[in-house]
């Protein structure tokens, strides 16, 4: 997912539930939630924390020819639903995103997405979007060094993703990870430097050699 950012929730906010209604099977839940802050969000080598504002998906979700997937861990290989058809209902309320996505009980890795989630085997959900700069603000926490950032609104929605967890450890670190991440910059950055000295001696020696051979 080239350019796009994933977030992921747990199941106590995210709400995830196999459904049943007149012979007909849906997955549903809640992709986002709003006034909600993050774990800490490692994105591009930055370190922050998010949260994302009431009115963020608006003016997206009214967008002619909107385009969403839903799908298990973000595979675009495992369409289960979509807006396009129909099969992918996306609303914005109070809470956050909420979707629904109808279910072919005569697809098989649907039916079988449905029965782990009617079970308990699966819990989280999961949303990959993009941001303007423009759509966002910065602002600082109290007794926190880390920024916050503020999402006002969600320029692009790719896809509502039911995952096996809630968190990945490329996008999302403890205080713990974020001392380890700042002390590997801190080695890199050490090695870089070697390096470069490296390079000037190396270039230094052969310039001697070429004046001495001149």
């Amino acid at each position: 997912m080239k350019n796009y950012e994933v977030r992921y929730i747990n199941s106590e906010q995210g709400s995830l539930r196999a459904a049943e209604e007149e012979n007909k099977r849906f997955i549903e839940g809640y992709a986002s939630v709003f006034n909600v802050r993050s774990k800490l969000i490692l994105e591009r080598g930055e370190v922050f924390y998010e949260e994302i504002k009431p009115g963020a998906f608006r003016e997206v979700l009214e967008r002619d020819g909107l385009d969403v997937i839903f799908t298990f861990n973000h595979s675009k290989n495992m369409v289960l639903a979509r807006t396009i058809s129909n099969t992918l209902q996306l609303k914005e309320d109070e809470r956050g995103l909420f979707y629904r996505a109808e279910i072919d009980i005569n697809d098989s890795e649907a039916k079988n997405l449905w029965l782990r989630i009617k079970r308990g085997d699966l819990q989280e959900n999961s949303f990959a979007f993009r941001v303007d700069e423009t759509d966002y603000r910065w602002e600082s926490v109290d007794g926190d060094n880390i920024p916050l950032r503020k999402i006002s609104k969600i320029s692009d929605l790719r896809d509502v993703s039911a995952v096996t967890f809630a968190a990945y450890p490329e996008t999302s670190v403890d205080a713990r990870e974020l001392a380890e991440i700042n002390k590997d910059e801190e080695d890199e950055a050490l090695k870089n430097i070697e390096r470069k000295k490296e390079e000037v001696l190396f270039k230094t020696r052969i310039k001697i050699i070429e004046l001495k051979n001149n």
